[in-house]
């Protein structure tokens, strides 16, 4: 038996498996150094003892032992730490401007005593951990002249020596914001267990903080640049002060020098030695299991710890806005001997933290203001906000905390998973609805196809969040069962779907095969057929005759004997008989064999069809992941093409409608429920400004997929009244059968008139109107009640039979290619079950 070629979907397994052991093997945690160059632990063991030396300054420096020169000033003091000597050549000129920046900023929440600004006016969160987004300007006010900032030469191989960099030119540096204003996200992390141990609420308690932070410019691909930072948190006065942490610039070991006040840099520099020591033995003691840098600004880029990107250091100074008293006066949460703002924020907190279940109606917003510097790129950001601006041009940064955003998103995943089981409710009813083959036949194949896709996606990515994001399981996990239960029920719809319209696929098959006979035929018979010369064969005797030409193979196809009108019985019996008669040849038994019966045809195709839809499921998911690096136009485009695509699930109906020249395919509460349900979630993202994503409203983008929706079903609706075909050409399509046509007596002669109306009038069956319609009557054959039927007279043109009146007055009764008539609800009603004529069983068109 000769070898079986594999069905085609095996080719797409193998595809995918290939396109999934590429994308692991080229990702870049796999990338090791070249063979020759030094391992991770060497690289590892010189990046620890610069921090050994790095922990030394530390502890031998003081209050004061920096202090770079301003311009137009005598040289100050300097640091020897990598970015913070004088011949490394940073632009440390504007840390004054950026101190007094921040000094700014910070006094507008301090209350006026005799000395000056004290105290915070107010409180504010201790714990920030939490998600804050806004927008940052460009500041430029302590510069004289803004245009004569100079371009900076850096010599990476005298700033950080022995230090083999990707690149070293300055124009390919990461993080460089050249434009003038933009968005930016920090995503602040706080260990409550890294603080100094001081009395709690002191005014230099101070803890160990780390936070994530994204600026995005008009020049940023995707979310702009992403970078992490790790700092201090002084809770009592709402600051926070951190900074990246590289080879060629050492910010965590000289923050303490970046403080505000000498109070703030002793506690710095307390906690930093104890923390930093502590976190470089452990370093030194697992060098060999691991080799990353726990200060390292691209976390997500392992890379870094053996051929590192120089890209532009950040020094990030936050003040946090105290909570409004009006706000905590308002919360009747706990009892009134506790109003106290500081016991009743700590109280708050402790709540968000450790739920008791006190009702916390309102909670708090956090909200921060920043300003940033860059050292060595040379330029100074700040949140966009009052005083200088508008709030309506933006306040700060605003966000979350973590424990309110962690319950917004729980919250919002059972809404989500609550809109898809009244998905599936709907579906499970247009499923039985749609249980004969003549009403599932009406259904489009690819309407189905795109929201089984969807949900497809909306699985995929619950199901990973549910195994990554451990804070949200229970709800991710809901979320992600309900997607399946409508994947599932998707694709048994999709199946019947494709069994049921098999016939009509085979006879698109056997059509376009015996087209393609025929233009082979006609340029067969067209082509002229040339008639052999025949070769002179010469010998000794002279010119012998060709051979005579062989004859012509006869065909092997049986013959087919058409038996005659008289008994076919006997003959049949007669050619049995013969064919019994005949002797057999001796046979030898062959070995038992297993045969595999066939697949069945349906169940083969609709196979071919899934590993299709696999593919091009893990196509689109692979794009939306790569289009996460994209410009924000690009992206954005992508997104709403997208959307756009996805919420077109009516017009492959429509087209279906139009090609089978039927109607009432769908359940109008399936339609309606299923667009108004699919559009909710765009609905909450593109309309509501702090959704669980932070992404960007858009009004006008919303504006037009609904109102695209909305088109496709009043679309359907104009099809369901007025045909499906209304609007178009005759010449697109084939002619359909009316069932519902005006009936005019000058029709007998054409016999287009049904049966049972050709009978002479009688005046218990006929009268007449004042439009000079008779109305007809005639039993019908379903429910045997009484059918009035409107008949035009011969030669009268009635003005209202082609209008609306006319067209729904038809609507009551239906006409079949046999001639026969019937109540129109009759009628639907048993093709929903069959599609033949109730009374001479003749097939009838689709409805």
């Amino acid at each position: 038996m000769p070898p079986q070629q594999p069905p085609p979907q095996e080719y797409a397994r193998v595809l995918l498996i290939l396109i999934f052991l590429f994308y692991l093997y080229t990702s870049p945690d796999q990338q090791v150094g070249p063979a020759g160059f030094p391992s991770p632990r060497d690289y590892a063991s010189e990046r620890i003892a610069r921090q050994k030396h790095a922990l030394n300054v530390l502890n031998t420096t003081r209050w004061g032992d920096f202090e770079p020169r301003a311009q137009g000033y005598t040289p100050g003091r300097w640091l020897n730490l990598t970015g913070f000597r004088e011949h490394d050549g940073y632009g440390w000129e504007r840390l004054e401007g950026w101190r007094a920046r921040c000094d700014a900023f910070s006094k507008r929440f301090r209350a006026v005593d005799a000395e000056g600004y004290t105290d915070l006016n107010g409180r504010v969160y201790e714990n920030v951990t939490g998600i804050v987004q806004g927008k940052w300007v460009r500041y430029e006010g302590d510069l004289a002249d803004p245009s004569a900032i100079r371009g900076r030469t850096f010599n990476l191989s005298e700033v950080a020596p022995g230090v083999d960099w990707a690149y070293r030119s300055e124009e390919d540096w990461t993080r460089n914001i050249t434009g003038t204003e933009g968005k930016m996200m920090l995503r602040i992390d706080e260990k409550m267990g890294e603080s100094l141990g001081l009395e709690e609420g002191a005014a230099n308690e101070v803890r160990q903080v780390a936070a994530t932070m994204t600026i995005q410019d008009e020049s940023s691909s995707g979310d702009g640049w992403e970078m992490r930072v790790h700092g201090v948190h002084w809770p009592s006065q709402g600051l926070m002060l951190m900074t990246t942490t590289s080879e060629k610039f050492a910010g965590i070991f000289a923050l303490p020098h970046l403080a505000n006040s000498m109070e703030n840099y002793k506690s710095a520099q307390k906690l930093l030695n104890r923390t930093l020591e502590q976190t470089v033995n452990r370093l030194e003691k697992s060098i060999w299991l691991d080799a990353s840098n726990p200060w390292t600004s691209s976390p997500n880029s392992q890379s870094d710890a053996m051929f590192p990107a120089p890209h532009c250091e950040y020094i990030v100074y936050v003040q946090v806005h105290p909570i409004n008293s009006q706000t905590l006066t308002s919360l009747e949460t706990f009892p009134s001997d506790s109003r106290k703002d500081t016991t009743l924020v700590r109280q708050i907190e402790d709540e968000l933290r450790f739920p008791t279940g006190a009702p916390l109606e309102l909670v708090p917003r956090l909200q921060i203001s920043t300003v940033i510097s860059s050292p060595d790129c040379g330029f100074m950001l700040e949140s966009k906000g009052p005083p200088k601006f508008a709030p309506s041009e933006g306040d700060h940064l605003l966000g979350l905390k973590q424990e309110v955003w962690l319950y917004q998103v729980r919250k919002w995943l059972l809404v989500f998973a609550g809109v898809v089981f009244a998905q599936i409710l709907v579906l499970k009813i247009q499923m039985k609805e749609a249980s004969t083959p003549s009403t599932i036949a009406r259904i489009s194949l690819f309407t189905a196809g795109i929201m089984v896709m969807a949900d497809s996606l909306v699985f995929a990515s619950f199901s990973l969040l549910s195994a990554t994001a451990p804070s949200i399981f229970p709800s991710a996990l809901l979320s992600s069962f309900a997607a399946l239960l409508s994947v599932a029920l998707g694709v048994r719809f999709t199946l019947a779907l494709h069994k049921a319209q098999e016939p009509e696929r085979r006879e698109r098959e056997r059509a376009s095969a015996a087209m393609e006979a025929a233009i082979a035929t006609a340029n067969a018979a067209t082509r002229p057929i040339p008639a052999p010369t025949p070769a002179v064969v010469i010998t000794a005797a002279g010119a012998d005759a060709p051979p005579a030409a062989a004859p012509p193979a006869r065909s092997t196809e049986p013959a087919v004997i058409v038996p005659s009108d008289q008994d076919i019985d006997a003959e049949i019996n007669a050619v049995a008989n013969a064919a019994s008669a005949v002797p057999r040849l001796p046979t030898t038994n062959p070995a038992n064999t297993t045969v595999q019966p066939p697949a069945p045809r349906g169940l083969s195709e609709f196979a071919a069809v899934y590993g299709q839809f696999v593919l091009l499921l893990s196509f689109i998911l692979f794009l939306t992941l790569s289009s996460l690096s994209w410009p924000i136009p690009y992206r954005t485009a992508y997104t709403h093409l997208l959307s756009f695509i996805y919420l077109s699930i009516w017009v492959p109906q429509i087209y279906r409608n139009v090609l089978r020249n039927c109607r009432k395919a769908l359940l109008w509460k399936f339609v309606v429920g299923q667009s108004i349900l699919r559009l909710l979630p765009f609905a909450y993202f593109y309309l509501r400004e702090d959704n669980i994503l932070f992404a960007d409203t858009d009004w006008t983008a919303f504006t037009v997929l609904a109102g695209w929706v909305w088109v496709q079903v009043w679309i359907l609706v104009a099809q369901e009244i007025l045909g499906p075909r209304w609007g178009l050409p005759k010449n697109w399509t084939d002619e359909g059968w009316d069932y519902h046509p005006a009936l005019r007596e000058d029709n007998v002669e054409a016999g287009g008139l049904p049966i049972g109306l050709m009978q002479m009038d009688s005046p218990s069956h006929t009268h007449s109107s004042g439009d000079k319609e008779n109305v007809r009557t005639v039993d019908c054959a379903i429910c045997q009640q009484v059918l009035e039927v409107p008949v035009l007279a011969a030669g009268h043109v009635s003005e209202t039979a082609g209008g609306v009146v006319g067209m729904l007055a038809r609507r009551a009764y239906m006409v079949t290619p046999c001639r026969h008539i019937f109540h129109s609800h009759c009628l639907e009603g048993w093709m929903r079950f069959r599609l033949q004529c109730p009374i001479c069983r003749e097939n009838l068109p689709p409805l």
